[in-house]
């Protein structure tokens, strides 16, 4: 099994008590853009989010590549990861997708990849499917359920053929006005196995500033 870890570091807001008013889920306004409404929520957070991300395969070790069609005991899903965040302070809100990307680290449009598996505790976790199409259930958006204290939340995402290039994507919320929107961590950009020998380099900024990273892209 495949794991994501997603690690909250520190805070400087201290103990925050106020609840999300989207307590059940982030609105299907969202599915696309990951930004959250700037009228109940404001602007986002500026700074470096205080989180780690890890993506790590069955033996708890970071990998960046997924590898389609490797089967596991007693799973029915061809590749299994699983993606756990956990908090040092607590957070109420968030959303989870897997995007499209090319080698380069760049989001292909709003394509979306692979599919997140729910599970029994998911309810434990206090996250649920993004649904906003019931007669498509795509199962490629992650949300809340709830705007419960989490310090810790576990999903799994399968991928069950080579979907090329994945850049994981979360905007996470404290409260409602304390929140990071699309952040895309470096260690949540991951490769098929097919690419493993291919030299491959990225830009750091493409994860911060990607339309900056372009313009620097094409003036060299």
């Amino acid at each position: 099994m495949i794991r994501l870890l997603l690690i909250v570091l520190f805070s400087s807001f201290g103990c925050v008590i106020s609840l999300l008013t989207e307590n059940a889920g982030f609105s299907c306004m969202t599915k696309h853009s990951m930004r959250l409404n700037r009228a109940i929520h404001g602007r986002p957070q500026t700074t470096s989010p205080p989180f780690e991300f890890y993506f790590l395969d069955e033996n708890g070790k970071e990998t960046h590549y997924y590898e389609p069609g490797k089967s596991y005991t007693g799973r029915v899903y061809l590749y299994l990861f699983s993606i756990r965040l956990i908090g040092f302070i607590h957070y109420r809100g968030l959303i989870i997708q897997s995007r499209l990307a090319s080698e380069s680290g760049y989001l292909i449009g709003l394509l979306k990849g692979g599919r997140f598996l729910e599970t029994s505790d998911w309810k434990t976790y206090g996250v649920r499917l993004q649904v906003c199409d019931k007669k498509t259930l795509d199962a490629d958006s992650v949300t809340h359920a709830d705007d419960s204290r989490k310090f810790v939340t576990q999903v799994s995402w399968t991928a069950d053929r080579d979907v090329g290039a994945v850049q994981f994507m979360i905007t996470i919320a404290v409260e409602d006005e304390i929140y990071w929107e699309r952040w895309r961590p470096r260690s949540g950009f991951i490769l098929p196995i097919s690419l493993r020998e291919k030299p491959i380099n990225i830009a750091n900024e493409v994860f911060i500033d990607e339309k900056q990273a372009f313009k620097n892209a094409n003036t060299n």
